[in-house]
């Protein structure tokens, strides 16, 4: 489990085709809001094709009028080793998005839901070696913090909790993993003291200047591959260094609605 765990099955995930109804998506941290669909829809078909490259089954869900933020799919469930947890999502307007998700999770996983009163969306959650970064967050209180870490346990897990900064929406949008042993974080959003029990433990943090924040989102997957944002020299040139094998993909028509890479998909095998 963990962030090596993800790393060897991911060889399969569940994405959401875009809403219809896609420029209206909630936008306040990184994105102004969509104005281009087909533009949207083009940079998120690019962004199934780098998954496939990766080796990755995908299973696509049909977008939903009625959920304009239904493509980011990582935010209705977080996957602990067999069982699937389906969230109680942060923002009203998203209930609803579970539904199709949870059906397809049922013919793999054991589906618990989190009870009423805990509210959690996925993208406050990251997979780290033998443990969970877990945010705290507009969109994830404690309740269903304590619902997470009672099944983190349950796994053997650890869990560490990070209070997310009002300049971001979740923990994910501004840190992530991209291989066991090292983290990628954001400068203006996470501080070094935050991360400091990290380093301690011989976590190796990689930061990202503010100017390139949102570029401190990756995905990684075994052997040094690791998907990132286009567009983002520092942090390319970070990675390359670090003796990784980029592929990049223009994110910027999902930016715009606050998306980020992980936002975009659900790993489950």
């Amino acid at each position: 489990m963990g962030g090596d765990w993800g790393r060897r099955k991911r060889t399969r995930a569940v994405v959401r085709e875009m809403s219809p109804n896609f420029t209206n998506a909630l936008a306040n941290y990184f994105g102004t809001g969509p104005t281009d669909l087909a533009a949207s829809r083009v940079a998120h078909n690019n962004y199934i094709t780098a998954l496939i490259e990766h080796g990755v089954e995908v299973d696509i869900l049909p977008g939903i009028a009625e959920n304009p933020d239904c493509t980011f799919v990582e935010d209705t469930a977080v996957i602990i080793e067999d069982v699937a947890l389906i969230m109680n999502m942060g923002h009203p307007s998203r209930e609803g998005e579970q539904r199709a998700v949870q059906d397809l999770l049922a013919n793999h996983l054991t589906v618990v839901n989190l009870p009423g009163g805990a509210k959690m969306d996925g993208g406050d959650v990251i997979f780290f070696d033998d443990r969970l970064l877990v945010g705290r967050s507009t969109r994830t209180n404690d309740a269903g913090i304590e619902f997470v870490r009672k099944i983190a346990h349950e796994k053997g897990l650890g869990v560490m909790v990070f209070d997310v900064p009002s300049t971001t929406l979740h923990l994910t949008t501004v840190c992530s993993s991209p291989k066991p042993g090292m983290l990628i974080a954001a400068e203006g959003h996470l501080t070094s003291k935050q991360l400091q029990p990290l380093v301690e433990d011989g976590v190796e943090i990689i930061w990202i200047p503010n100017e390139e924040s949102y570029a401190a989102n990756v995905i990684g997957f075994e052997g040094g591959k690791v998907i990132i944002s286009g567009n983002y020299p520092v942090c390319a040139e970070k990675l390359l260094a670090a003796g990784f094998d980029i592929w990049e993909v223009d994110m910027a028509h999902i930016r715009v609605a606050d998306g980020s890479l992980t936002c975009c998909s659900i790993f489950y095998q």
